[in-house]
């Protein structure tokens, strides 16, 4: 009996060693292939241009305001294009003038077939001022006025847009709007698919990494 107790006990060993054995291999081999992923990923080439920041691919919430000719204009009225939507104060004149640049020049690079089928649109960012003559002045200033639509409203309207799309919008005690610079692709069908951040440099190579990247994600998401 106790010859069965210990020949029990040893094949019980057994066991447990080899298990352990199994565990330290495969811990190696597990080990040794994030290594090498990770070393791939670290030798991709970096001067790409990146096509935005992906998004989960919700319908993008609806909003209706009046554009620079007073004239109404909702989200979902422009199903069947891609939408460039972009937040623009109304009176800035150094970050929000680089993002209107990225905008134009990156479509104007699809060629006129594939411009036709994207909207480019801009949302006031600033909810103090607020008239349609302001959005039409900044259009006029930076060579916008037939290029987009510049949506604007009241400010309750505005900041629950804002809301709506996470976008930080805040007038500081000097009156100056402060904002997220981001714009947001918007599919044919509605769908929010990317979102992109403007960098504050005017470096003729900052503007051109990001209009590339704008690019990209515009022909990515350019309907049929």
């Amino acid at each position: 009996m106790q010859r069965l107790d210990s020949l029990q006990k040893i094949a019980i060993f057994a066991v447990i060693a080899s298990s352990t054995l199994v565990i330290l291999a495969a811990t190696v081999l597990g080990f040794r292939f994030f290594s090498v992923s990770h070393s791939q990923a670290r030798t991709q080439p970096t001067n790409l241009p990146i096509a935005g920041f992906p998004l989960a691919g919700q319908i993008a919430p609806e909003f209706s305001l009046v554009n620079q000719f007073n004239k109404r204009v909702s989200l979902s009225s422009l199903r069947g294009h891609e939408v460039v939507l972009a937040f623009i104060d109304s009176e800035c004149k150094t970050l929000c003038p680089l993002t209107a640049t990225i905008m134009y020049n990156a479509r104007t690079q699809l060629g006129s077939s594939a411009a036709n089928r994207i909207e480019l649109v801009a949302v006031n960012a600033n909810p103090a001022v607020t008239s349609v003559a302001s959005v039409q002045a900044w259009s006029i200033e930076h060579g916008m006025l037939h290029q987009w639509s510049f949506l604007t409203g009241s400010a309750k309207q505005l900041q629950s847009i804002y809301h709506l799309y996470n976008v930080y919008d805040q007038v500081d005690a000097n009156g100056q709007a402060v904002h997220d610079p981001i714009m947001f692709i918007i599919d044919a069908q509605g769908h929010e698919r990317l979102f992109f951040e403007t960098l504050n440099s005017s470096s003729p190579a900052d503007l051109r990494d990001q209009e590339n990247g704008l690019l990209a994600g515009m022909r990515q998401w350019l309907p049929a």
